[in-house]
C-alpha cells in the first residue's frame, strides 16, 4: 500500500481534532447528536478506506495483468523467432539446392558447347 501524502495525513488530523471537539466539547450538545457525529465519521472513515482498499487491489490487478500480458508477448516474439529461423533454415537449404542444380546445369552445358564445337 502507498505512504499517505501530507495533505491526506493533514485531513485525518484536522477530522480527529473535530471528533475529539465536537465529543468532548459543548456539554450543551444532546446526546444522541453526539452520537450521529461519531457515526458518520466512522462511516466516512469506513468509506475512504474502502476507496483506498479498492485502488489499491485494482493497481495490484493491473500490474499482474500487465505482466501476464509481456509474459504472452514475450511467448509470442519467442515463437515468431524459431518460425523465422527455421524459415531461413529451411531457406538456405532450397538454395544449396538450387545452386547444385544450376552447377550441374553449367557443367551441361559446358559440355554441350565442346560438342557442338567439336561438330562443326
Amino acid at each position: 500500500m502507498r505512504q499517505r501524502t501530507a495533505v491526506e495525513t493533514a485531513i485525518i488530523c484536522v477530522a480527529a481534532v473535530v471528533v475529539i471537539a465536537v465529543l468532548s466539547g459543548n456539554a450543551s450538545n444532546s446526546g444522541k447528536a453526539t452520537v450521529w457525529i461519531a457515526v458518520a465519521a466512522v462511516v466516512g472513515l469506513g468509506v475512504v478506506m474502502g476507496f483506498r482498499y479498492l485502488t489499491a487491489r485494482k493497481q495490484a490487478q493491473l500490474e499482474l495483468t500487465g505482466s501476464e500480458q509481456y509474459r504472452r508477448l514475450a511467448e509470442e516474439y519467442r515463437r515468431l523467432a524459431d518460425l523465422a529461423i527455421t524459415a531461413q533454415e529451411h531457406t538456405d537449404l532450397k538454395l544449396g539446392d538450387v545452386s547444385a542444380q544450376l552447377d550441374f546445369l553449367r557443367e551441361q552445358n559446358e559440355s554441350l558447347q565442346k560438342i557442338l564445337k567439336e561438330v562443326e
